[in-house]
């Protein structure tokens, strides 16, 4: 959504902000930055390098849909160097750390500040980008940063670096949308393949569990007859019914027996539609990941306990695989587990252990996350049904 103007838009949004450390912010190159003749603070934001962000490289613009092609977005990192000046040192220093402390405290880009801060200029798109623009530190070697100032034949001041990351300057080049593909092979198909969108998981729920519903949604979603699941952990995929099937949305009802505790890990997973019609191939959809968090239940401590370090232990539900990731959360703390027991009974729960150093007094809600998904700390009481905490997952300390 970004075009040619974005690369200033980042830079004007960023004059506004650090002039809250000074009102005299310039935009100059090291050797015409200060003026020998100023004597107030004085700070000069200059961009000295505009990268290829690899990591959007080749990435497809944001608005194509499934089956158009178009030019990828120009993915740009822009590098600046903010520089501190005062009529001495001390003031100088003072200014930076006040710059310093604001780029801190604003690591993402507002899309109502790049429009406050452009909206005398022309339109750059850059508040509609999908992706935000990040503020991070960027450090800098003694040598680079001696080769950056000499190479302007100037003085070094003291300065900071800063990377502004991703500026998606979208292609020129007009997408291409092809029509359907109305024929197969030797046999004609009619209407579109099925397209998912998202996978959501039950109604009062943060996430899917183990003999859950999971309501999957798309477009052309009538033919489709089943669904194939996969997991790193697992050789091959599996498959699952689609039930109460429509157009634009269906279910899949996970697995909730013994077996599925035992051979179901939590964590993320890809699920597709799958199309199965007489006489043609089968057709497999695109995936859109699946989230399966594991149930768990606190068992120490079940009585308040003092503040300081609190251990806690819950038994958790699938059983936790060999090489999962696991961390435990205590209210907003997290901590890697101090103990994982998975006993030889299939059939029996895993148990983690995790130790808090200093907890406060409080009531906290105990959190597992396996490979990345959190358990579900909510549950529904009352008439009407209203969302709380589930108490089954809690910590008292006093």
């Amino acid at each position: 959504m970004s075009n040619g103007y974005a690369i200033a838009a980042v830079t004007r949004t960023l004059l506004n902000l650090l002039t809250g450390a000074t009102p005299d912010v310039s935009l100059k190159p090291l050797d015409k930055a200060r003026d020998a003749a100023a004597a107030d603070t004085q700070l000069n934001l200059f961009l000295y390098n505009t990268p290829l962000a690899a990591a959007f490289r080749n990435s497809d613009p944001a608005d194509l849909r499934p089956g158009e092609s178009g030019g990828p977005p120009l993915p740009l990192t822009l590098h600046y160097l903010v520089t501190a000046y005062g009529p001495d040192e001390d003031q100088a220093h003072e200014v930076l750390g006040l710059a310093m402390s604001i780029l801190h405290d604003h690591t993402l880009l507002g899309a109502q500040e790049i429009v406050n801060a452009n909206n005398h200029h022309s339109p750059s798109g850059l508040d509609q980008q999908v992706e935000r623009v990040k503020i991070t530190p960027l450090p800098l070697s003694t040598h680079d940063m001696f080769e950056l100032w000499s190479g302007f034949a100037t003085n070094y001041r003291v300065s900071a670096a800063y990377e502004a990351s991703v500026v998606l300057i979208d292609s020129t080049t007009k997408p291409r949308a092809p029509l359907p593909v109305l024929q197969r092979g030797p046999v004609a198909v009619t209407g579109a393949d099925a397209v998912l969108t998202a996978a959501l998981p039950p109604e009062r729920a943060t996430v899917a569990t183990l003999g859950a519903t999971v309501q999957v949604l798309g477009s052309n979603l009538a033919p489709v007859s089943g669904f194939e699941l996969s997991n790193p952990r697992w050789a091959k995929p599996r498959q699952l019914p689609a039930i109460h099937v429509s157009d634009q949305e269906c279910d899949v009802e996970l697995p909730g027996d013994a077996a599925a505790a035992k051979t179901w890990p939590a964590g993320f997973y890809q699920l597709r539609a799958v199309t199965d019609r007489p006489n043609v191939p089968r057709v497999v959809s695109n995936g859109v990941p699946m989230g399966l968090g594991p149930t768990i239940e606190v068992t120490s401590p079940t009585a308040p306990v003092n503040a300081g370090e609190v251990t806690v232990t819950v038994k958790c539900r699938p059983r936790i695989a060999p090489g999962q990731q696991v961390r435990m959360l205590l209210g907003s703390a997290s901590a890697a587990p101090t103990d994982i027991s998975t006993p030889a009974d299939p059939n029996d729960y895993s148990t983690v252990t995790a130790k808090f150093i200093v907890v406060d007094a409080g009531t906290y809600t105990v959190r597992l996350r396996v490979d990345r998904v959190d358990s579900d700390p909510v549950r529904y009481a009352g008439t009407p049904p209203a969302p709380e905490f589930d108490p089954a997952a809690q910590v008292v300390v006093q």
